[in-house]
Formats: structure tokens, sequence, C-alpha cells
């Protein structure tokens, strides 16, 4: 009879604590769950700025040293040229397409070709440099081409109407939009808030949110998340739409004229 009243008391004693663990883990759980709640919009992008001039040392500095150390050298002479340089090697790299116009007004800089698209047009009549992007299949919203400025120079936007910004705004995914203003900058994050709508504004949060992570969260409904070096597609696509609706807007304005 006294064994069944210890095993009893020794049964309630584990239900208790067992209660009390339990309240326990379910307030770690509240507690991990609350602090990957996303934060306000400024919050998300002030980590989110901050880790990415952290892990992108190439986009902090406009030309000169990038790194350098004991074992190598990475110099910037333009946003899409580079030298590395070694005890036994010194190489240029070039990480897109890349054209400017001069002091002389001529279009310059460079191009990834298809080698045998080359020698298949050298017979054809190449009249100018719109003849030879053709002719090579080089889209035009890869260089932002219809400025007299490189591909970064996205703020002819800022003159549009507003209902064209907006539509910019739908044509571009969340995740990639993050991705652009931290490419660009506090200008293109304030004209983003400018713009977006308060529904816009809590998906790109969201995307900051998720790229502050570190990871990919498959259970973010909106997109499938990119990561911080995934920034030169989410740039593509900002110029691509770009050209997009820029060409939808002069259609429009030339039909009302």
């Amino acid at each position: 009879m006294a064994k069944n009243n210890s095993q009893s008391k020794k049964g309630f004693w584990s239900k208790i604590f067992s209660l009390f663990q339990s309240n326990k883990n379910q307030q770690d759980l509240d507690q991990i769950k609350r602090k990957k709640e996303p934060k306000s919009f400024d919050m998300e992008w002030a980590t989110a700025i901050d880790t990415w001039k952290k892990k992108l040392p190439t986009k902090q500095v406009s030309s000169g040293i990038v790194v350098e150390n004991k074992k190598f050298r990475l110099t910037k002479t333009n946003d899409k040229l580079f030298r590395i340089e070694g005890e036994d090697y010194s190489v240029i790299l070039v990480t897109d397409n890349h054209l400017y116009k001069n002091k002389d007004g001529k279009w310059t800089g460079v191009l990834f070709v298809d080698e045998g698209l080359l020698n298949q047009n050298l017979s054809k009549e190449i009249r100018s440099l719109d003849d030879f992007l053709d002719k090579q299949n080089i889209p035009r919203s890869d260089l932002f081409l219809e400025t007299d400025t490189p591909k970064e120079d996205w703020r002819l936007v800022l003159g549009w109407e507003r209902f064209w910004q907006e539509q910019l705004l739908l044509q571009i995914s969340p995740n990639s939009m993050a991705l652009v203003m931290l490419a660009i900058g506090e200008e293109c994050k304030e004209f983003f808030k400018k713009i977006a709508t308060d529904r816009q504004k809590r998906l790109v949060r969201d995307e900051l949110f998720y790229l502050n992570l570190g990871n990919t969260n498959l259970s973010n409904p909106h997109s499938k998340t990119k990561n911080l070096y995934g920034f030169a597609n989410a740039m593509k696509e900002f110029g691509t739409k770009i050209n997009l609706i820029r060409e939808r807007r002069e259609k429009e304005l030339e039909h009302g004229a």
C-alpha cells in the first residue's frame, strides 16, 4: 500500500514537472517565433544594407582598390570591369555587358558575345551598333541604351507620371525589388516607399527579412527568395521591366498626341 502511495506521489510530481517543462518549452518557442517575425520596413532595411556592405565589397567603391592582402589585389575600373593580380598573374575580369558613351559621344565598353554567331555575322552588313546588337541577339533591356548613361542610371523613371511608376512596381517581383534597392541604394528605397502601396511595402519588407535570416525560407508564400549574391539577375529584371513600361508609356503618349 505504501508502495502504491509512493508511486502515486511520484506520478503526481512527474505530471507537475512535465506540465512546467511543457510551458517552458512553449515559452521558448514563442520567444523564438517572436524573434523571427519581421520588424518594420526601415529596421529590416537597416539590417539588410549593413549585411550588404559587409558581404559585397565590390559594390562599396566606385573605382580603385577593393581588396588587397599578401596573396592578391582586386581593383575596380568601373561597375563591370575589374583586375585581379597575384604573384604570377594579372587578369581582367568582366562581370557583365557594359556600354557607356565616352567624351566624344561614342558608345564604348565591353560585350559578351557568342563567337560562332560573331563569325556568322561577319559577312553581313553592320551599319550601326543597333544592327550589331540585333544580329548578336543582345537585348537592349540589358544595357539601358535608351539613355546616355550606364545601365545603373535608372533615374529616368523619376520623371515619369505616377501611374507609370506604379506600373513599374507592379511588374517587378518583391524579392527582386528588395535586391534592386540594396544594389542602387537609398535613392531607390525612397522612390519605392513613395510610390509603393502598403501591401507592396509589406511584401518587400518580408523579402528583406528573409534575406536577413541568411537562407532561403520555403515558407515564404510570395516568392522564391534570392540571397544577396543574386542582385545581378534582379538588376536585369529591373532593367527589362523599365524598358517594358517605357515602351508602353511612349506609345500612350504618342497615341494621346
